[in-house]
């Protein structure tokens, strides 16, 4: 039976295996990545599912709305908080769900391990802040839902100060009941990445990152593009579905486009930003397809950008 190694890991993440295994491997260690790969008859009859999915959706990502829906989501994940005695397990977004069919180097795989994808989201996001992190004073998520990535952050660097913005008021609360109970350099704040507040202003030596916001605005990007290039942060980091990083030609990354498409996230980032590289207003650091996902969608791609300081920027 497979089973995902150092090496794997170092392929997706786009590393060395010296890097994980300094930055990953107790966790690596603790968990288990066997699988084994979906074919024949069964494979046959999960894509039949996935187009009978795709074909019966009616979800419409950006629409009015899905405000209320997720705000109800949040609230829920804070009663959950709340009534469990503030058991950080109960952070993790719901969307993450266990003994689900992934997605794993364009094939469709089954995992012994219930939590296959939230382990390897959380050494994947461990190995992320450890690597990109740690010279950052500021750092801010954007659509930070239940704050469980701030959390992670908190834990690896209490000293830093932490902002948590989100565009419903349930999310905000949770953060900040995270933020009282376990007293975290952590606050939350109401943002609309479509329609930024201005007058939020990014500290000096800030990062800024996003995991699955970016997706949420249906392409509505541009202003908030804007905004951080007006604010100057060092550095922002995405972890996003990219439509754009698929191969058309390949059975499982069509059903992707298809799915993504259909729900109308966002698509476009990518090449806007290659845009902006181009007339030098950006640069871009890194862009990898990890080649990992959920059954409908690879939602963990990474791209890191900073903005080039030619004078553009407003003065903070």
């Amino acid at each position: 039976m497979p089973t995902l190694t150092l090496e794997d890991f170092a392929s997706s993440f786009g590393t060395s295996v010296d890097d994980i295994r300094q930055t990953c491997l107790d966790l690596i260690r603790n968990k288990n990545f066997d699988y084994i790969i979906i074919a024949g008859r069964q494979r046959d009859k999960l894509i039949t599912d996935i187009l009978k999915k795709i074909d019966s959706d009616r979800q419409i990502i950006g629409a009015a709305s899905r405000r209320q829906v997720w705000d109800n989501g949040w609230k829920e994940n804070l009663d959950d908080f709340i009534n469990s005695g503030f058991d950080l397990k109960k952070l993790v977004p719901k969307f993450i769900r266990p003994n689900q069919p992934l997605r794993y180097n364009q094939k469709y795989i089954r995992a012994v391990n219930p939590n296959f994808e939230f382990d390897f989201f959380s050494i994947f996001r461990q190995w992320l802040f450890k690597k990109y992190f740690s010279d950052s004073k500021n750092i801010y998520e954007f659509g930070c839902g239940t704050g469980f990535n701030l959390v992670a952050l908190a834990q690896l660097y209490p000293d830093r100060n932490l902002y948590g913005t989100d565009f419903v008021t349930a999310s905000v609360a949770l953060v900040n009941r995270i933020a009282k109970v376990y007293r975290l350099k952590l606050k939350g704040s109401i943002f609309d990445m479509i329609n930024p507040d201005e007058t939020f202003r990014l500290k000096k030596s800030s990062l800024i990152f996003t995991i699955g916001a970016i997706e949420q605005l249906a392409g509505k990007f541009e202003s908030f593009l804007q905004y951080l290039l007006r604010n100057g942060p060092d550095l922002c980091v995405h972890v996003e579905p990219t439509l754009e990083l698929y191969d058309e030609n390949n059975l499982a990354d069509y059903l992707a486009i298809m799915f993504h498409r259909k729900r109308g996230y966002t698509q476009g980032f990518l090449p806007r930003l290659q845009e902006l590289e181009k007339n030098r207003e950006i640069e871009i650091i890194k862009v990898k397809r990890l080649y990992f996902g959920s059954l409908f969608l690879e939602g963990y791609n990474l791209i890191i950008w900073r903005p080039v300081d030619n004078g553009a920027q407003s003065k903070r």
